[in-house]
């Protein structure tokens, strides 16, 4: 998934905004801000413990200057500190993306943004951003990807913007800032598959009666929940008679 950010001169963002963020896509987070004509470049945290604390002494102790802010969700490449975002172009433009660039090669190694910066990116002019000729071909060449680049001076451009959204002051790609996700590694069945026949998993009973299916419609009963009442989510809306 990822998220991309960008804050606004001034603008705080609430911790536990940033912490759903990192929670939600926690493959590795940083963050690049422009103040006093400098382009600022920190990454590579893997616990928000070590990604606040330093947020907190660079951005928010320091003027709370504009920012670009990225949390990582892995989909090509390595997990480690060289495919976290931000990305520098050149001495003065990085980006963060939010997205899957289809038009570079798949590498084991890198991620696709890398592999876009390298081979897109670094060859443009270094003052592209303000060229929207070359700025309408990014976004063509990016799909439904979301791109923020900051220069030295605290000038911004989001590729793709109207695919994200402005909370105030702040834009984000999408809304992983808003509530947590949980994922679960293994899915409920009703069956288990064996290596010579296929075994029903032993239902819930209560008494004599087997609550392993439904008992309006006998679909087989998935959960904990249902297994106990004894009805699918279904016929258990429905109403009764007799």
């Amino acid at each position: 998934m990822c998220i991309a950010i960008l804050k606004q001169q001034g603008e705080t963002i609430q911790k536990a905004k940033l912490k759903t963020c990192f929670h939600n896509n926690d493959d590795g987070a940083g963050y690049m801000f422009a103040k006093d004509g400098l382009l600022h470049f920190f990454k590579g945290f893997f616990t928000f413990k070590d990604f606040w604390k330093s947020y907190v002494k660079n951005v928010i102790n320091n003027g709370n200057p504009i920012s670009a802010i990225h949390f990582r969700i892995t989909t090509h490449g390595k997990t480690n500190t060289n495919n976290c975002h931000p990305f520098r172009i050149n001495d003065d433009i990085g980006f963060i993306h939010n997205g899957v660039i289809r038009m570079v090669e798949t590498d084991k190694k890198r991620s696709d943004t890398s592999m876009f910066n390298d081979t897109v990116l670094k060859r443009l002019p270094s003052d592209f951003i303000r060229n929207t000729g070359i700025c309408d071909l990014i976004e063509e060449s990016i799909g439904t990807s979301k791109l923020v680049f900051l220069d030295n001076k605290g000038q911004y451009l989001i590729s793709n913007e109207n695919l994200g959204h402005w909370d105030g002051n702040v834009w984000y790609s999408n809304d992983s800032y808003r509530y947590q996700y949980y994922y679960y590694s293994q899915p409920v069945t009703a069956y288990k598959k064996q290596p010579s026949k296929v075994v029903k998993s032993a239902p819930i009973s209560i008494g004599n009666v087997d609550y392993s299916h439904c008992g309006g419609c006998n679909t087989p009963l998935l959960t904990r929940y249902t297994q106990n009442s004894g009805y699918c989510t279904t016929c258990e809306k429905l109403p009764y008679s007799g």
